[in-house]
């Protein structure tokens, strides 16, 4: 299952392309508004020795720029950092004509592109591709003022506060080269070297002045110049053998400006973004509140509602975003593949649209109207995953320590667009839909990681064709596998049966039955592959683990669950997604622990990728336990429908011990699908639960499991309305079950669900007038561990328990049941046996009471005491004990 999309459509971390926009955008913005300057040569006499000797540097250029007449400044950047860019030269040439008119050649051994402005019209070149957008001025003003390419104050429009050349401005802004050099001696700390001639401020911004030519340098990018004369202007539209592409020109100036003002933020940013401020926010529907430096927003109500409180707290956030999509990746999309890049966003927008859910494209529209932005530009913006690396695992069972289901998602996207700075972590209680966690970006509606409140969490790699767009968007159909799926086989089917886009990748998984796959989806096909299964493009089978990348990062993601398998925690899953697994493209990772509702979310920054920034432990139950209590309860509950799907999480793994290998040969089975069917409670009695044995050998009155759900009550008695842990309770050997309901009242009242079991042959699996024989003993037994075992995946299905913590109490032979049934695997989260332990054969030969009843039965039977010590063999509990966790077991015995 290979997960990468070759020949995509998609800018590369570290794109050359992006930094040769970027290096050019500066370049543009800071040598056009010197232009404007009206002074030609300083003072004769300035006060400060400094300020003299660069102002004197700084006349030649200043000469030639400063009387308003046409000039040209030619050279070369050389691009820092270590990508694919690094080292790369870019060459350059700015003519400014007039106060409206200018042209930009930007060249590139891969790239180029030429803007040329004139008063009545604006056209982008691309000589790589012979095309040009060409935009015709329409009558009157510009639609947004600030998003136009007049040379004149254009410092100011594409320099925002939030990037460190903000600082410049007043520096620019000075009339004079005196005022100029002064100001930036005096006031900004630059200073002169004698040692390389140069003038510096800091440690990696410099100038170097001489013979009319000028060296910068900023972050290790250099730029050589020479100002020169500027020539004849062509014409806007004298492109010969160029293809032409019509653009209105307002929208090539608005991407154009936009994708300059967000390229610098991007390169460098300021305060602002790398230390934004740490503000709660309520409006209705929604607040906003920080977590360790994270996002976390939380969103509720109907489509409408949603949206208006998502623009409403991320107003600033969604526009950087919106920026980052359509302006800088639209820009560099537009140089690198020749077509404007709106056009095609807009494309696969119409063709998705037919597939969006109506509530989808209501609360973007929502949206939209609080940002104040098109709704048909917030559409197709929120279909921009559509034209994307990644790695995910899921390790569980014998995989992990204690058989946590740990699902993991490294999301190595474009961390060089600066979607870093809208990161935020969703919670979203939609009025008709599962409440669930979203990690993403402000502005976006869909989803690419997530996990829903039933336990179920998703993760997306992409893969390749891009273009085949008539299906359901993958990020809305990831989100439709949170609001609308309660397990993990849900998600498999609402993937079967949607029509899909594209070639994508995921992991899904299910922390109530502990299950995972992973998952090859094309518009023909879908390939499903299970924990442990080999495949040609991911090589062998690891037991219950699913893992999902391509390369070397894939050898080292396996090499690293093999050397931890079985002993995988919290904390080494986490580190499973280290470097070189994750990319430095890196933007997000996110390790879901999901029968505990937790997830450990990391960003990156501006300067390093998210799997070597510290993760944000999140818990997703008291997130939602905090929305008010209305908006809760307006989300359908899944017991209204009285009907749930559920799975088998036996994980066993392998025994070294031969004997307990055995044992387990002799008990297990093989895990598939059921349903767990909840009985409405009548006369104020608990309601009942039922779902078929897993051992259908024995009598048909034995194929059906029922339970008794003594329902956790509040500190008022009432049924309890949040999430509360469960307790599986296996009676004793009486027929009344007397000792099994009254531990499982006293857990009810003490707020923990408690699932009575009616074992073979007891309560409501027993058919009036007969009983067990001799020879039913041991198979009714084994069936018996086989039910409490799948007791627990049944109550995990069910509303408002806590399906990471659910735990295992028997006694007597309710203990033995109880115990073996622990013993299969680490399936309970604790274990309580009550008067009882091993040795069956034991307590069977020398015991009282039920005891003594059992021993004379078999006596009758004609077994002898050899045939029954074998017999009792098959479910010893001692068999099994060493696979007990010693800190999650107690055991309770008494003499009287």
């Amino acid at each position: 299952m290979h997960v990468h999309r070759s020949g995509s459509s998609v800018v590369p971390s570290r794109s050359p392309t992006f930094r040769l926009v970027a290096a050019a955008v500066a370049v543009l913005a800071t040598a056009a508004t010197v232009a404007v300057a009206q002074e030609a040569r300083p003072p004769a006499a300035p006060e400060r020795l400094p300020a003299v000797a660069l102002a004197a540097d700084l006349a030649p250029a200043w000469a030639c720029l400063a009387d308003g007449k046409p000039f040209a400044i030619r050279g070369s950047v050389r691009l820092a950092g270590d990508g694919q860019a690094a080292g790369r030269t870019v060459q350059l040439r700015l003519a400014r004509f007039d106060a409206e008119a200018f042209d930009l050649e930007v060249v590139h051994e891969k790239y180029a592109a030429v803007i040329r402005r004139r008063a009545h019209a604006t056209a982008l070149a691309l000589p790589k591709h012979r095309i040009v957008h060409l935009g015709r001025a329409a009558p009157g003003p510009p639609r947004d003022a600030a998003d136009h390419l007049a040379p004149a104050g254009i410092l100011a429009r594409l320099v925002s506060p939030d990037a460190t050349p903000a600082f410049l401005l007043p520096l620019l802004a000075q009339p004079t080269p005196t005022a100029l050099a002064a100001a930036a001696t005096g006031l900004f700390g630059v200073r002169h070297d004698p040692a390389t001639g140069r003038w510096r401020r800091g440690d990696d911004a410099w100038l170097e002045c001489g013979g009319g030519r000028y060296a910068l340098g900023v972050g290790g990018t250099t730029a050589e110049l020479v100002v020169e004369p500027a020539g004849e202007p062509a014409g806007v539209d004298d492109w010969p053998g160029y293809q032409t592409s019509d653009v209105p020109r307002d929208e090539i100036e608005r991407q154009l400006a936009r994708g300059a003002r967000r390229a610098l933020e991007i390169l460098f940013p300021g305060p602002t973004l790398t230390a934004p401020e740490r503000v709660d926010r309520d409006v209705e529907h929604g607040t906003l509140r920080w977590a360790g430096g994270l996002r976390v927003v939380t969103l509720h109500g109907t489509p409408e509602e949603i949206g208006r409180a998502h623009g409403g707290l991320l107003a600033v956030e969604a526009r950087r975003c919106l920026d980052s999509v359509l302006a800088v990746v639209g820009t560099v999309e537009t140089i690198r593949s020749g077509a404007w890049f709106r056009r095609r966003l807009d494309d696969a927008a119409a063709r998705l649209a037919p597939h969006i859910p109506e509530r989808h494209r209501r609360e973007t529209a929502a949206l939209a109207e609080s940002l104040g932005v098109d709704a048909n530009l917030m559409a197709a913006v929120n279909v921009f995953p559509e034209l994307f690396h990644c790695s995910g695992f899921a390790v569980f069972g014998s995989a992990t320590a204690d058989g946590t289901l740990y699902h993991g998602r490294v999301l190595d996207y474009m961390t060089e667009i600066g979607l870093q700075d809208a990161a935020a972590a969703f919670v979203v209680v939609p009025r008709d839909g599962i409440p669930f966690v979203s990690v993403g970006y402000a502005g976006f509606t869909g989803s690419v990681t997530g996990m829903n409140a039933r336990g179920v969490s998703l993760g997306e790699m992409g893969g390749r064709g891009e273009g085949r767009w008539d299906g359901v968007p993958m990020a809305t159909l990831m989100r439709r596998g949170l609001e609308e799926c309660d397990t993990l086989d849900d998600v498999v089917e609402l993937w079967r049966r949607s029509p899909r886009t594209c070639e994508y990748y995921y992991v899904f998984a299910d922390g109530k039955s502990r299950r995972a796959v992973g998952v090859a989806a094309t518009p023909e096909a879908l390939e499903v592959v299970g924990p442990g299964a080999a495949h040609p493009r991911l090589g062998d089978g690891i037991p219950d683990a699913v893992v999902l990348s391509a390369g070397e990062r894939l050898a080292c993601l396996r090499g690293r669950v093999h050397d931890g398998h079985g002993r995988l925690d919290e904390r080494a899953a986490l580190h499973l997604m280290d470097r070189p697994v994750a990319m430095r493209s890196n933007l997000h990772n996110v390790l879901f622990v999901p029968e505990r509702l937790a997830l450990l979310v990391a960003h990156a920054s501006h300067t390093r990728p998210a799997a070597e920034r510290p993760a944000v432990r999140l818990d997703l139950a008291a997130l939602l336990a905090a929305v008010p209590e209305a908006a809760r309860g307006a989300a359908p509950a899944a017991a209204d429908r009285g009907v749930f799907g559920a799975a088998d999480s036996l994980a066993p793994g392998a025994d070294e011990r031969p004997d307990a290998q055995a044992c387990l040969d002799g008990l297990v089975w093989s895990r598939e699908r059921f349903g767990v069917v909840v009985e409405p409670a009548r006369g104020g009695a608990e309601p009942f639960v039922r779902f078929p044995s897993p051992r259908q050998d024995g009598p048909d009155c034995n194929d059906t499991v029922w339970m008794e759900w003594h329902r956790a009550r509040d500190a008022e008695g009432e049924p309890a309305a949040d999430r509360r842990p469960a307790c599986i309770v296996v009676h004793e050997s009486g027929s009344g079950m007397q000792v099994g309901r009254l531990v499982a009242r006293g857990l009810s009242a003490h707020g923990i669900h408690a699932f009575l079991v009616h074992l073979p042959w007891y309560g409501r699996r027993r058919p009036p007038g007969e009983k067990p024989g001799a020879a039913e003993l041991v198979p009714a037994i084994r069936q018996a561990v086989a039910d409490v075992r799948r007791a627990r995946d049944a109550a995990a299905a069910l509303p408002g328990v806590d399906f990471g913590r659910i735990a295992v109490q028997g006694t007597s032979l309710g203990g033995f049941v109880a115990a073996t049934a622990a013993g299969l695997d680490r399936g309970f989260q604790r274990t309580f046996v009550m008067l009882a332990g091993g040795d069956l054969a034991g307590v069977l030969a020398g015991g009282r009471r039920e005891a003594a009843e059992v021993r004379e039965k078999l006596a009758a039977s004609g077994l002898s005491p050899a045939e029954v010590r074998d017999l009792l063999h098959a479910i010893e509990p001692l068999r099994l004990a060493h696979r007990y966790a010693p800190d999650r077991t107690w055991i309770y015995s008494a003499r009287f």
